[in-house]
């Protein structure tokens, strides 16, 4: 009997999670704490990279790719998930090709400057504190009055 997930569900994990975390991540664990002063909840999602080597390069096509092992954990701080804070803790493989060296597989949600935030929630909280510091507004700040459903302009 084969295990099938119900496709909403993944269209709703599409929504949740970064582009790439789905094809290539399995989640193994989640954690949810409460900080015992601040009452801060915390939602920590532990991912692991899955035994699917990333793209080879054109000059090392035909060799052989191999896991050896795990990365050391990597955690980035993503969108807070109802009212807590969410943290992926991610293991990443390491690939070696065959009498070559290593390979890396790019993640578009992991920003390479080694900024602690997922690539999307650093370009949202930019994008917040540049609007807030200016004055304008975007899409996302648009005020609407409820009763008559018109914008409400300052």
């Amino acid at each position: 009997m084969t295990n099938s997930i119900d496709p909403s569900f993944v269209k709703l994990l599409e929504q949740i999670f970064p582009r790439d975390l789905l094809e290539h991540f399995i989640i193994t664990g989640i954690t949810e704490t409460t900080h015992p002063k601040t009452k801060d909840k915390t939602i920590e999602i532990s991912l692991e990279d899955k035994n699917t080597p990333p793209i080879v390069p054109k000059e090392h096509r035909g060799k052989t790719v191999t896991s050896k092992g795990f990365n050391h954990v990597q955690v980035v701080q993503d969108f807070p998930l109802r009212d807590s804070f969410c943290f992926l803790k991610v293991r990443t493989r390491r690939w070696e090709i065959e009498d070559s060296g290593t390979l890396k597989r790019t993640l578009s949600f992991i920003p390479e400057s080694g900024l602690k935030l997922t690539t999307d929630f650093a370009a949202f909280l930019k994008e917040a504190d540049r609007t807030r510091t200016s004055g304008s507004r975007t899409h996302r700040e648009t005020l609407w009055n409820e009763e008559t459903g018109e914008s409400i302009q300052e």
